[in-house]
């Protein structure tokens, strides 16, 4: 009877994680919505003294462009343009003008942002420079993002700020759908194939509504190479959202 019992158990356990686990199947579309004009605004006490600073990170045609302003009672106020990029968990921001520092850091911290220089940038009393979003001057844009799901795990992806489509394969990570997609390689002058960013979403199933997959966050690798050509994997950004986007199946084309 508790051999029976057992295998009872075992059988509800395996209906519930096959359930949880249902394989995505055909095509799913929705919207990324990214931030490509943000304004930072902070302060920082120099010789008991404070200085404001407000940081403009945009997202152009022309390249990801960086602006800097600091004013302060007792300096004249400062104003440099550059470029910035993403990091390793950190947004870098470049100023190409022959000043220093030239390289800044922009770090999340819960709702603030630590603004840091390699030497490092402090108040007066040692604690950190804190910016915070300027959420009324900044301004967001959605892209329309389709994954479709084709057989033996493959997968293509299109959209998302891209006309070009993307393919990959997709897998399971516990409860969430792992898709890692990449764009087709590109040829260099040397004939060889030329690394491209991993695009990487996690997908997970709407609980309310079982049909829809919910898009937790997504990750983009680039690939780096050493100094002596070695390639190395490193992590160039991760876009949480904070209104996690809805993906609703569609019918293919």
């Amino acid at each position: 009877m508790r051999k029976v019992f057992r295998i009872f158990i075992l059988a509800v356990l395996l209906g519930l994680l096959s359930c949880g686990r249902q394989d995505p199947v055909g095509a799913f579309s929705g919207e990324i919505k990214d931030w490509v004009y943000e304004v930072f605004d902070g302060s920082v006490v120099s010789n008991g003294v404070e200085g404001e600073i407000r940081l403009i990170l945009r997202q152009t045609p022309d390249g990801m462009l960086a602006n800097m302003t600091f004013e302060h009672p007792e300096i004249k106020t400062m104003s440099r343009e550059g470029k910035w990029e993403v990091g390793d968990g950190e947004r870098q921001i470049r100023f190409d003008d022959g000043r220093e520092p030239s390289l800044y850091f922009l770090i999340k911290r819960g709702l603030r942002f630590a603004f840091q220089t390699k030497a490092g940038l402090s108040n007066d009393d040692g604690s950190p420079v804190l910016l915070m979003r300027n959420i009324g001057l900044s301004r967001k844009s959605s892209y329309p993002v389709k994954i479709s799901f084709d057989e033996e795990r493959e997968v293509r992806v299109k959209g998302g700020g891209s006309d070009l489509e993307m393919k990959g394969e997709w897998s399971w990570a516990g409860s969430l759908i792992v898709v890692s997609a990449k764009f087709p390689a590109l040829e260099n002058g040397l004939g060889q194939d030329q690394d491209m960013e991993t695009y990487k979403y996690f997908l997970k199933w709407d609980e309310s509504k079982g049909k829809d997959l919910i898009l937790d966050k997504m990750v983009v690798m680039r690939p780096f190479r050493k100094g002596d050509g070695a390639k190395r994997q490193s992590w160039m950004s991760s876009l949480i959202f904070d209104e996690k986007p809805r993906l609703v199946p569609i019918s293919s084309p």
